[in-house]
């Protein structure tokens, strides 16, 4: 649930029924054009407003460029994207910007959204509450999920699925544990260490229900600044621009006591990832990826 605001259930509900009224179903990379055209919404660029915007609103606009990413304008059944960003964040802005309109007890509002509003982590109830709506769309209101929990946990799973999806690797990591059945973890950690440790970033490091029904929460157990040594191949991810490390183990404290991980790491160039993982016996298929000549493949970085 979004604190002080609607159940994260009942906004999936508004999801599907935008997915619905679009007539899109089983398909991964959502069309939001047509979402949104199934409200009555049409989209613009943020920066190419049209000549009825009265002069001084274009000359504040044009001061904020790189800060306003979004904008609604429920009067006129427009939305503005700002087309300058990466396509994962365009989507994601759009996303945010129909579910103020597709969720009724925002329509009383103007939306102007920037890097604050529109990080999934703000405490503003509105703004989480459209964020969770971009987030449901974008997935498949459920989708994703099912799809990502058919095989093995593996780093490999979020990797391969977010193209497909059109969301940053980020949000795939996020997505991939928060609702996973697996018992899996996400750690993300700062990409500069001191004095041989480096910063553990709380808001961004999750579990799925079953790792903190089976383990504990390691993320809460965890300091602000974590030993290098807690996962070897630090090193080896900030030494590099984006892209993955190799598999390893480690050993972690949980309410089960010491427990022996296998570990994926990744950055992006500005946070190193982690995801913890155990096998079991309904883990499911390893995800594989062949070429045409048979070799087994990686997911691109």
């Amino acid at each position: 649930m979004v604190e002080g605001g609607a159940s994260k259930e009942k906004i999936r509900q508004f999801a599907r029924g935008a997915l619905a009224s679009a007539g899109i179903s089983d398909v991964s990379y959502v069309p939001l054009d047509e979402v949104a055209r199934s409200v009555g919404l049409q989209k613009a660029n943020l920066w190419e407003l049209g000549e009825e915007v009265p002069a001084q609103i274009k000359d504040v606009l044009k001061r904020l460029r790189g800060t306003v990413l979004g904008l609604l304008a429920m009067d006129e059944r427009k939305y503005f994207v700002d087309r300058s960003m990466s396509v994962p964040r365009q989507r994601f802005t759009e996303g945010h910007e129909i579910g103020h309109d597709a969720l009724p007890w925002h329509r009383a509002a103007f939306f102007g959204d920037d890097h604050s509003t529109l990080d999934p982590d703000t405490k503003v109830v509105l703004e989480a509450e459209a964020s969770q709506f971009a987030s449901e769309l974008l997935f498949g209101a459920g989708r994703f999920t099912s799809e990502a929990d058919d095989y093995a946990p593996s780093l490999d799973v979020p990797l391969y699925l977010a193209d497909g999806y059109g969301v940053s690797k980020h949000a795939a990591f996020r997505k991939y544990v928060e609702e996973s059945r697996h018992p899996i973890a996400l750690l993300a950690f700062g990409r500069y260490p001191a004095r041989g440790r480096v910063k553990l970033f709380r808001a961004q490091s999750f579990e799925s229900e079953a790792f903190r029904e089976r383990y504990g929460s390691i993320v809460g157990q965890l300091g602000e600044r974590v030993p290098e040594t807690l996962y070897p191949e630090f090193a080896a991810l900030n030494g590099r621009q984006s892209g993955r490390a190799d598999e390893c183990h480690v050993t972690v404290d949980t309410n089960r006591g010491p427990v022996r991980f296998k570990a994926d790491g990744f950055t992006n160039g500005r946070l190193n990832f982690v995801i913890l993982r155990r096998q079991t016996r309904r883990a499911g298929q390893r995800l594989r990826l062949v070429s045409v000549e048979g070799d087994e493949l990686l997911p691109a970085g």
